[in-house]
């Protein structure tokens, strides 16, 4: 059996319904306080877990932008290079002044060692050489030349000039 012992005086005792409600508050006490112990560990738990989740989702995040900054990149190059694939194919597309260009060859070739080519222009249709003679001879013996070139359809003088320092400059169009 349990001695009670009171170390009170007899005055200062508390009895009755009083020493109940006190007995009672005391029980609560340790309860609420036991709940509100329990209650700190479980909201710092949830700070926790909730700052590792945080920084777990701000590496995804950051991985993930990284993703899509080489991926927008390899777009852009991938825009590009299909620009470039139809302008390669509107090129190739085009009439090309190969066979004009190689039709020149007897044409240059009669240009004489004292004349020089300033100019030439080609393209599907036409070319366009312009050609510097120091003297008259010279001039006479490229367009006896031509003349018997019969590679373009038609070779026509475009301009003729002479100049006292420099000889004569002629123009000529080959269709």
């Amino acid at each position: 059996m349990a001695i009670k012992m009171n170390l009170l005086p007899p005055e200062y005792v508390v009895s009755g319904a009083v020493g109940k409600v006190l007995s009672i508050s005391r029980s609560l006490g340790v309860i609420l306080l036991a709940g509100f112990i329990i209650f700190i560990i479980g909201l710092a738990g949830f700070f926790i877990i909730s700052s590792i989740q945080l920084n777990s989702l701000t590496k995804r995040s950051d991985t993930l932008k990284a993703q899509i900054s080489t991926r927008e990149q390899s777009e852009q190059q991938l825009v590009l290079l299909k620009d470039r694939l139809k302008k390669i194919k509107t090129a190739q597309g085009m009439p090309s002044s190969d066979k004009n260009l190689s039709n020149l060859d007897p044409i240059i070739a009669a240009i004489p060692p004292n004349a020089s080519l300033t100019e030439l222009s080609a393209d599907t249709q036409k070319v366009d050489v312009s050609i510097s003679f120091r003297n008259n001879a010279d001039l006479a013996n490229f367009l006896k030349s031509i003349s018997q070139i019969k590679t373009f359809k038609s070779a026509l003088m475009t301009t003729f000039g002479f100049n006292p320092t420099s000889g004569y400059l002629v123009s000529v169009r080959f269709l």
